[in-house]
């Protein structure tokens, strides 16, 4: 009777042995998420756009490479003291230059919708999925502008010639919007707007550098600056480039709308 009992036990023990190497083997990988270790010249372009009512943002992406299965984007905002956001996805294969609204509020399936005031600032994480393994993830950092600006960390600020200008927005483009081929030392930074007025006065970013360029919607021209004591300053009084897209509208039912975007820049820091 005991031999027979203990026969039973070892018979369970080897299968449950058995069992987990089969989980074991059945099990996926873990997935890979490589934050900001993407070459430049295989970074998608991410231009986020003021929206004249106030109500949204315009998102562009451009430049998505064809060994990217999937691109997810996470946008995350401040109004006031509470941190807001959403997430979007673009289906690929997908028609380039993309445009997207994002809404900064929320709407009822009712239709009803309220409206975040109060923007400070916001993040952007842009998921590229490259097989079921590895994710590359590109962080970035904007600001709205209403009146002087600094980032949080202090490397960045933006001082409008108008003081109480509002309807700008600066951020980290991630990527280029045309190819380029030095090394940069800073983040590509754009400037943008909802109007095609002049976007006037200084940007001062914490970095050196041997030279500066700037994108005018078509080439990568030379930018004139000032270095004082590491920091490097940029004074604009300069025209955008502009850009026509058509995006939804969360806010009016799913309505489409086409508009004009405009923006200064990316400037590039060069080593």
């Amino acid at each position: 009777m005991y031999k027979r009992l203990a026969i039973l036990f070892l018979f369970v023990i080897f299968l449950g042995g058995c069992t987990s190497k089969i989980s074991t083997k059945s099990s996926q990988p873990p997935i890979r998420q490589l934050v900001n270790e993407l070459a430049m010249d295989k970074r998608p372009f991410v231009g986020i756009f003021p929206h004249s009512s106030g109500k949204l943002l315009t998102l562009l992406v451009d430049r998505i490479g064809s060994e990217f299965k999937s691109v997810t984007i996470d946008m995350e905002y401040l109004s006031g003291n509470s941190l807001k956001g959403g997430r979007i996805g673009i289906n690929l294969p997908v028609n380039l230059p993309y445009a997207q609204g994002f809404l900064l509020g929320s709407c009822s399936t009712g239709g009803k919708c309220s409206f975040d005031t109060n923007l400070i600032n916001g993040t952007i994480k842009t998921k590229l999925g490259v097989d079921l393994s590895t994710i590359h993830v590109l962080k970035s950092d904007y600001l709205f502008v209403n009146g002087p600006v600094n980032s949080t960390d202090g490397k960045l600020s933006w001082k409008p010639t108008k003081l109480k200008q509002t309807n700008q927005i600066i951020s980290d483009s991630q990527g280029l919007p045309k190819a380029f081929d030095q090394e940069l030392s800073y983040a590509p930074i754009m400037i943008t707007s909802t109007s095609p007025e002049k976007i006037s006065g200084e940007l001062t970013i914490k970095a050196t550098t041997s030279k500066v360029k700037v994108y005018d919607g078509a080439a990568y021209q030379d930018q004139k600056v000032t270095s004082v004591d590491g920091m490097t300053v940029i004074k604009l009084d300069t025209l955008p480039w502009s850009k026509s897209v058509q995006i939804t509208r969360d806010d009016q039912k799913g309505a489409s709308e086409s508009l004009t975007i405009y923006a200064v820049g990316p400037f590039l820091l060069l080593k």
